[in-house]
C-alpha cells in the first residue's frame, strides 16, 4: 500500500518527495505595486518547511485592473521578476 510519505513521480518525470500538498489559497498578502513581498515569501518558506511535496500557489493575477481583493499578486509584462524569483526560492 502507498503512503503519504512514498515519494510521488509525476508524469512529467518529476519526482515529489511525498504525497502531501498544500492547495491553493488566496494569500492576500502582495507588497506594495502588487508584487510578492516579505509577508508572503515568509509565509512559503514556513510552508515548504513543514514538509509538504507540493506547494501550489494562490492566484497570480495578469491584469492589475480585475483584481480580485486589494493584496493581490499582479504579474503584467512591466512588473519586475526579481520578486517573483525571490519569492518561489523561499518555498525551495
Amino acid at each position: 500500500m502507498v503512503g503519504l510519505r512514498d515519494p510521488l513521480v509525476l508524469g512529467s518525470g518529476a519526482v515529489l518527495p511525498n504525497r502531501i500538498a498544500k492547495a491553493a489559497t488566496e494569500e492576500n498578502l502582495a507588497a506594495g505595486g502588487q508584487v510578492p513581498g516579505r509577508e508572503l515569501a515568509e509565509l512559503y518558506r514556513r510552508w515548504s518547511g513543514g514538509g509538504a511535496g507540493l506547494l501550489i500557489t494562490g492566484h497570480v493575477m495578469i491584469d492589475s485592473r480585475a483584481l480580485a481583493q486589494p493584496a493581490d499578486v499582479v504579474l503584467e509584462a512591466a512588473t519586475p521578476l526579481e520578486p517573483f524569483r525571490q519569492w518561489a526560492a523561499s518555498a525551495k
